[in-house]
């Protein structure tokens, strides 16, 4: 979720996820989907779930790009269209 909540866990929720994601993509540009998938396992449990909303919502914010050829995505910078 990304509304706040009074039982909100701060440290699973989307919006730390996506940050973690957006992180390595600017450091690497361009990293495969199970690999970006490997950087939440400090998450613990609810990795699954919020890999993929994170990914959801760097997509919508229009900062990243999906490969399907190799699988990867790629970091867009802000004010660049490719």
């Amino acid at each position: 979720m990304i509304r706040p909540a009074k039982h909100l866990d701060l440290n699973s929720c989307v919006l730390r996820a996506a940050s973690i994601l957006l992180s390595k993509l600017q450091a690497t540009r361009v990293c495969k989907y199970s690999d970006l998938r490997a950087n939440l396992t400090v998450l613990g449990d609810d990795t699954d779930v919020t890999f993929v909303n994170a990914v959801h919502l760097l997509f919508l914010l229009g900062r990243v790009d999906y490969h399907p050829q190799t699988d990867s995505l790629e970091y867009i910078q802000p004010g660049k269209a490719s």
